[in-house]
């Protein structure tokens, strides 16, 4: 089977699906594993934090994967006992489930190919992708306007993918010789038209090395009205408004990363998709809704269902 995408939904498939005796290769057009449970490097060392800030955990199953991972070091709690991060970045608990799996990074993926009953992977210009071998099912864990994509080249469609609906975010990331933020590591504002609607201090969580790194997120209103500005501009503007929010000494690094599918706003409504007769699945937190958690349910469900079509 071939999963796409390296985000939590896809490793927790592949975890549930390689732990049952199933061959999986899981394949992400991205530098490495993770999704938006992202950590990106900088100069000097540097290491930010630029998705998903947090996780937390409520159904049973999850809670008891989060405490085998603390018990291992794999994460650990930040600033409460509900939000838990991933130790040393937040890219650490999907390259756990992922390891043993075989992982394809760096490749994306351009076309499903019908050969038989199985599936071939193609480049967007028809070079031949992953394995000689037809796939005997495709679950997609991507973002839904390119799971649309993939499904659409190929003839087929699964209901309700078209219907989510997404966020799009802008993330400033900073380091600076400044104090650090007062009172508490983190700044949180609701307001949906809000410029920055966290700020966080990257340097507070468990397992990162000492300084003033800040990683502050834009609100979707903002990030949607400057969604194709250049990210030196962005930047540029979101510092300005950061130093109106908390104290910022001499900046040593910026940069922005724009999220085009942030957060989920509209959701399927299905822990997964998935048809049988085609072999062709999907799963994230576009089925079930914004969360950490709610895209590992996803992937674990929708590796339950091809076991329970298969037994």
């Amino acid at each position: 089977m071939a999963i796409i995408g390296a985000g939590i939904a896809g490793a927790a498939a592949a975890h549930r699906l390689r732990g049952a005796g199933r061959s999986v290769v899981v394949l992400d057009k991205g530098r490495g594993p993770g999704g938006r449970m992202a950590t990106r490097r900088g100069p000097e060392g540097l290491r930010f934090d630029h998705g998903a800030q947090y996780f937390t955990a409520r159904d049973p199953r999850f809670i008891a994967l989060v405490q085998g991972w603390t018990a291992r070091g794999v994460a650990a709690s930040w600033g409460g006992a509900d939000r838990f991060v991933g130790v040393p970045g937040m890219t650490a608990p999907v390259r756990d489930l992922l390891d043993g799996v075989a992982l394809k990074c760096g490749r994306a993926v351009g076309r499903l190919v019908r050969e038989g009953r199985g599936w071939r992977l193609q480049e967007a210009d028809g070079a031949p992708l992953a394995e000689d071998a037809a796939f005997s099912a495709v679950l997609l864990t991507c973002p839904s306007p390119q799971t649309l994509a993939l499904l659409g080249g190929a003839g087929e469609s699964l209901p309700g993918v078209a219907e989510v609906r997404y966020a799009p975010c802008w993330t400033l990331m900073l380091a600076h010789d400044g104090p650090p933020l007062p009172d508490a590591p983190v700044r949180e504002d609701r307001d949906p038209d809000a410029t920055l609607a966290w700020i966080a201090e990257n340097g507070s969580k468990p397992g990162r090395e000492p300084g003033r790194t800040i990683v502050a997120h834009a609100g979707p209103a903002w990030s949607r009205a400057n969604l194709d500005c250049a990210a030196e501009d962005v930047a540029e503007r979101l510092v300005a408004t950061l130093r109106d929010r908390v104290p910022v000494g001499e900046i040593r690094h910026r940069a922005a990363h724009r999220w085009r599918y942030a957060a989920v706003e509209r959701a399927v409504g299905e822990p997964c998709l998935f048809a049988p007769e085609t072999g062709l699945g999907f799963a994230g937190d576009g089925c079930l809704g914004p969360r950490v958690e709610f895209a590992y349910l996803s992937g674990l469900a929708l590796a339950e269902r091809v076991l329970a079509e298969a037994a």
